[in-house]
């Protein structure tokens, strides 16, 4: 027991960096950070206590850093949509995942996707943090040279200097590092230490559940639900490795059941006003160190909780102490151009596509419908067509009927 409580302890300071991190990403969409703060933790909480309880998973379910700046900045600031159709993107997204688990259709989903694709998709994704926290980092009045800046490239430096010496909480001492050297430049708008959790009146039930079911955002839906899948698919199958909760063939051991909480609680979220959960890498600091029930989730979780009273303290941090983190998360996913088999030019060529448009275009949902599109028609044309799997197929004429679609009323 003890072994568990040390490990979710160890979770909860690996992944507390997204308690500051996250409201300050839905911020930049119109989001009150304040209740985007209760909104995470509560989601976050509800979310990892039910894996805990209903799956014995000892993992965090959190805001995944995927969704979220994608609807900030490709859906909200971009094609200039509402933060409330975002969020009811979000609850359908919700739904859907929870209907193909309950029918058991996202485990042969995650089986059956192609692998040079998701890892392109993540490689892309991390571009796409990459660009955006180049973005903030040129922001700044006064041109690039700059106090904020220079903070900013000294975080990069401390957290991989830390991550070198293989630090769990290199995010959350980065975050507090910059905060702390931004305080003397008089960067730091000081809201106080304790206080009662933030409201949720600004957020609670204000999504639009109506428009987002209009054919012009079927792409973006389509977008969230695959993004949530790869991050399933990914994040999962390496925590359950670390757990030894998977067979001597490699299968994730209770599956059925480890992959029911997050799309109910994802539509909670989206009721609250914060975007789908996912399962988090950071998971795995606890794991490493012994954790393998879902006592270790709950202590993380409990301890999240306690952060709903720290919402002014979080406030406090200014959003550019938050840039390193994004560009180092950036670079992580990144890595993922590995697994992308580069000398067979019908996995390649797409995933290529896929890596390029996603941060030329800023869009990731652009960068999954050249990838799945090409993917099929090279496949077709070599006379592969028939190894393509059919849910390949029906993602790939969805997304090509929504571009066509999207063509003629332009």
């Amino acid at each position: 027991m003890w072994k568990e409580i040390i490990a979710g302890l160890s979770t909860f300071f690996t992944v507390s960096y997204l308690l500051i991190l996250y409201p300050k990403i839905l911020a930049e969409g119109g989001i009150d950070p304040n209740a985007a703060l209760t909104a995470t933790i509560l989601a976050l909480v509800f979310g990892t206590t039910f894996l805990a309880l209903y799956a014995d998973f000892p993992a965090i379910l959190a805001p995944g850093l995927s969704v979220g700046p994608f609807l900030v900045y490709s859906v909200i600031q971009k094609q200039h949509a509402s933060w409330q159709l975002a969020l009811g993107i979000v609850f359908w997204a919700g739904l859907i995942i929870f209907l193909l688990s309950i029918f058991k259709v996202r485990q042969k989903i995650l089986t059956h996707l192609p692998s040079s694709i998701k890892a392109a998709a993540s490689a892309g994704i991390g571009l796409f943090l990459i660009c955006i926290g180049f973005k903030n980092l040129s922001d700044f009045q006064g041109g690039i040279f700059n106090i904020p800046n220079a903070i900013v490239l000294f975080g990069l430096a401390l957290f991989f200097t830390l991550h070198y010496f293989r630090i769990t909480s290199a995010f959350l001492i980065t975050i507090l590092a910059c905060t702390l050297l931004a305080i003397p430049f008089g960067f730091v708008s000081y809201q106080g230490v304790v206080a009662l959790p933030a409201s949720l009146k600004t957020t609670f039930l204000q999504l639009d559940f109506l428009t987002a079911l209009h054919p012009e955002w079927l792409g973006t839906l389509l977008t969230v639900v695959l993004i949530c899948l790869f991050d399933t698919s990914a994040s999962l199958t390496v925590l359950a490795k670390l757990a030894h909760k998977t067979d001597t063939k490699g299968r994730i051991q209770n599956i059925d059941r480890i992959v029911i909480p997050d799309g109910p609680s994802s539509m909670l979220a989206a009721l609250l006003g914060t975007t789908t959960l996912a399962f988090t890498l950071e998971s795995s600091a606890g794991i490493k160190i012994g954790g393998r029930t879902g006592v270790t989730a709950l202590v993380a979780a409990a301890c999240c909780l306690i952060g709903l009273f720290f919402y002014p303290l979080i406030s406090s941090v200014p959003l550019f102490a938050i840039v390193p983190v994004i560009i180092a998360i950036g670079i992580f996913m990144l890595q993922e151009v590995r697994q992308i088999q580069w000398m067979k030019f019908s996995e390649s060529i797409p995933a290529l596509a896929t890596l390029i448009a996603i941060p030329l275009t800023l869009s990731i949902y652009l960068g999954f419908a050249i990838g799945f599109v090409s993917y099929v028609l090279i496949k077709a044309i070599l006379g592969e067509g028939k190894k393509v799997h059919p849910v390949c197929w029906i993602i790939s004429i969805i997304f090509a009927v929504h571009l066509f679609w999207q063509l003629e009323i332009s």
